[in-house]
């Protein structure tokens, strides 16, 4: 017997608008909500602004972060010029001071380029990143970079993943899963739950719910839940610290915690 097809009322539609926006909808109400919209035009145009609205905030949100970042650095360059400034004669700050500004010039210019960052460069399936649903830049064709930043989470739907590029690295992390950024730089994160794939060059803080990873280097595989960890590591240097002390990580060792 064929399944009767869910059809819903502009009423519906729009009650739904906000939840689909944040990314929390089924799969099949989203299908559903996207059937209504090829047919009416003013619903399509609600949820492209909701969209839009949605864009906005998480564009704001990464913005003011990283200007936060850029000020805090500009301050505390001009305190430890002025520190040094204040053990050197009147002659010396008057050639310093504007040398440092033209230094301060050019240091502020660049602090976006220099800043480390944790970029998305991949996505697939229901993902969002501080809130704000991957698919909402894509349908609005965002050329911007879209980052975890310090304090941001990046939920992974069932049969998803995100991939993304960190200082001195890489990482997947694939659903059903939930990942928070403790810190950029240098990088920290807190796998609530999921499975997490690591290439790395550099240093990785990395807690679960049952230990912290300390990776110097490497390429492994760490899966986290409710029920327990799991460590499948590659290659590399790292050290886990859990309730049993420390455990050195070696190429092709497996860990059940």
């Amino acid at each position: 017997m064929e399944e009767k097809k869910e059809i819903l009322t502009c009423e519906q539609a729009r009650a739904r608008i906000p939840q689909h926006a944040r990314g929390t909808l089924q799969s099949a109400e989203v299908a559903v909500l996207r059937g209504h919209f090829e047919g009416c035009e003013p619903c399509e145009a609600v949820y492209r602004d909701a969209i839009e609205t949605e864009v906005y905030l998480g564009k704001t949100a990464i913005e003011e972060s990283e200007g936060s970042e850029m000020r805090r650095r500009a301050t505390r360059a001009r305190t430890l010029e002025g520190m040094k400034g204040g053990a050197s004669g009147f002659r010396w700050r008057t050639i310093l001071i504007p040398l440092f500004f033209a230094w301060l010039i050019i240091e502020v210019s660049g602090v976006f380029a220099l800043t480390p960052r944790i970029v998305l460069v991949d996505a697939e399936g229901g993902v969002s990143v501080a809130g704000r649903p991957v698919e909402a830049y894509e349908e609005l064709g965002e050329d911007d970079s879209l980052l975890l930043v310090r304090g941001s989470w990046c939920e992974v739907a069932v049969g998803g993943y995100a991939s993304f590029e960190l200082p001195g690295g890489s990482f997947t992390l694939t659903g059903p899963a939930g990942l928070l950024a403790e810190g950029v730089d240098p990088p920290r994160l807190r796998l609530q739950s999921g499975s997490l794939a690591l290439k790395l060059d550099g240093p990785l803080t990395l807690v679960t719910q049952r230990g912290v990873l300390e990776l110097e280097s490497g390429e492994g595989l760490v899966v986290s839940d409710l029920g327990g960890l799991e460590i499948f590591w590659e290659r590399g240097e790292g050290v886990l610290v859990d309730a049993k002390g420390e455990t050195q990580l070696a190429p092709g060792i497996e860990l059940q915690r």
